[in-house]
């Protein structure tokens, strides 16, 4: 089996690691992907102490990525100028049987239209390059900061900073992005199996927004084994400010 962990430490998680630990300890994913993971050193030492490799690269902006996995790292690439940003990190990954490419993604933040519209270009950019890639089995997770159709947003729940951007264009939820990935043939794990909940990552202690996901390529989707949001850890509603995802696919 293979398990796949995705998520956002929030601003690097300096003064939160021995929280994410515990966390990314009870998870006990194979490979794991973090986004805002803003401090090397915090990535470093969560990869000692998890025995696993780790590459971590620094992003278009001040939110940089990287990518953690007890198989053999075979090697990496970082995609991050425009239109496809904050960034992508590509890790190709040696599980002895076969190889499986990881990409590790965070786009732009904010569900106002200008941003979708640049997420839409970014995820446009991701499928260029998956395309000249070929990289055969592999899965595309991250924080996308977008809504998937069919998803709800408790809105009146967020922030009032949140609120007052999102009053500016009428409440309305703009989805563009992940249909994008969807009609590329990617499924999005979580949603295939759970279509009724909510799924919601962000954030612990007032959920209203499913931001994180794991989609995986049509020969992973059907290796997919479970999919569900970690919150049954005590220290995850103060490691971050979001929830980690968990997915497990049998790769045999």
């Amino acid at each position: 089996m293979l398990r796949v962990l995705t998520y956002n430490l929030y601003l690097g998680g300096t003064d939160r690691i021995e929280a994410i630990y515990e966390v990314l300890a009870y998870a006990a994913a194979d490979v794991i992907a973090l986004t805002e993971a803003d401090d090397p050193q915090v990535v470093a030492a969560l990869a000692q102490r998890l025995e696993m490799d780790h590459v971590w690269v620094e992003g278009s902006g001040d939110r940089h990525v990287a990518t953690l996995s007890r198989f053999p790292i075979l090697d990496w690439r970082i995609y991050k100028t425009p239109p496809l940003t904050q960034a992508a990190l590509e890790t190709k990954l040696d599980l002895a049987t076969k190889n499986i490419f990881i990409y590790n993604v965070h786009l732009l933040p904010y569900l106002l239209l200008p941003f979708e519209v640049r997420r839409w270009q970014a995820v446009g950019k991701l499928l260029e390059v998956i395309r000249g890639r070929q990289p055969g089995p592999h899965l595309i997770l991250g924080d996308l900061n977008s809504i998937a159709p069919g998803d709800r947003v408790l809105q009146r729940n967020n922030p009032p900073q949140m609120r007052r951007a999102m009053a500016l264009q009428l409440n309305l939820i703009f989805r563009l992005a992940l249909p994008r990935l969807l009609k590329a043939g990617y499924v999005d794990c979580f949603r295939h199996l759970h279509p009724q909940e909510d799924g919601f990552t962000w954030a612990p202690d007032n959920r209203t927004t499913r931001y994180d996901y794991i989609l995986a390529d049509p020969t992973l989707a059907a290796a997919l084994r479970f999919c569900r949001v970690i919150d049954d850890v005590e220290v995850v509603s103060v490691a971050s400010d979001h929830l980690p995802l968990l997915a497990e696919f049998d790769v045999n």
